[in-house]
């Protein structure tokens, strides 16, 4: 689910982060305040999502200006649907769409009708990233919302994320303490890490010292759901079957753990990999044959697209 072109990037990261951001003591930690978790605060954001996509769905079926574009389906993702949230998150919605026109065009429609709506306000396409969103916000919650499209592989994601957080009661907090400290220190930032990119160096800590399987091991016998160039399947459902060894360790351990492990991990050498759970060697990478057989799906993608070099990580 998560491919090596991810984990690739993660090592890279976190390596040219660590030399801006260098912490010396545990005392250079901060103190992270409560975090909400209630079940009214679940329920709400429940309901929230639900308001948001009712409307979302609403300026569709009223559209006049979205010609020859026929609209899938609307879904969300993100931090509402993982699970890793807080009452100030973003709500996040992927639109899957069919249409003749160029997606560029498509996007600056749509906003052009959300913002006629009034519904949402400050609404603002962005065309030429790699994947086009609209940014807005809904104007009675005050939330803010990212739209993308055609990007379906964001929702599997997002429900991995929301599954793997479930196998354990220690993963949640984890990491949402660690997005609070990253963020403080400035490696979440809009040219650092993404909240989710950052959520993946935690889970494969929790790989290395045994609380969670590797992706790979979630995607044993089970049908492939191909989205894309990857597979995206998992095994719902069956997290007490692939339930790692019990490790003794309190939040605040696993969270030293993890200060511990990436304050002396070899980045010149290795990048990290959630989907084989072990570091992989960068030299490998120059030479895909050398790679792992279990990484055969990036050796296909990498042969097929090497001539495009956009759609390629590069260290």
């Amino acid at each position: 689910m998560l491919t090596s072109l991810l984990n690739a990037a993660i090592g890279n990261k976190f390596y040219n982060s660590k030399k801006r951001h260098r912490k010396t003591s545990k005392e250079s930690y901060p103190e992270y305040k409560k975090l909400k978790t209630s079940e009214s605060t679940i329920n709400t954001s429940e309901t929230v999502v639900e308001m948001l996509q009712f409307n979302l769905k609403n300026i569709i079926i009223d559209n006049k200006i979205l010609f020859n574009t026929t609209i899938d389906d609307i879904q969300p993702y993100g931090s509402r649907i993982s699970g890793i949230y807080t009452d100030d998150s973003d709500v996040d919605f992927h639109i899957s769409y069919t249409s003749k026109l160029p997606v560029k065009k498509v996007v600056r429609l749509f906003a052009k009708s959300l913002h006629s709506t009034n519904i949402f306000i400050k609404v603002i396409p962005i065309v030429y990233a790699k994947i086009p969103i609209i940014k807005c916000i809904h104007k009675k919650t005050n939330i803010n919302c990212d739209i993308s499209f055609n990007n379906i592989s964001a929702v599997y994601n997002s429900h991995l994320l929301n599954y793997i957080i479930n196998m354990d009661h220690r993963i949640k907090p984890v990491l949402m303490k660690l997005k609070t400290w990253a963020k403080h220190i400035g490696l979440i930032c809009t040219h650092g890490f993404s909240s989710y990119s950052f959520y993946w160096l935690g889970l494969f800590c929790l790989q290395h010292i045994g609380i969670l399987p590797s992706i790979q091991e979630l995607q044993k016998s089970i049908p492939e759901l191909v989205v894309g160039h990857w597979n995206c399947a998992f095994a719902i459902g069956q997290q007490k079957c692939i339930h790692q060894k019990e490790v003794p360790l309190s939040e605040n351990e696993i969270l030293n753990l993890f200060y511990e492990y990436y304050s002396s991990f070899d980045y010149e050498t290795y990048i990290i990999s959630p989907y084989t759970g072990y570091p992989l060697l960068k030299i490998h990478f120059e030479n895909i044959e050398q790679l792992p057989e279990e990484l055969w799906r990036y050796k296909k993608f990498y042969k097929e697209h090497k001539e495009q070099p956009k759609t390629l990580f590069f260290f």
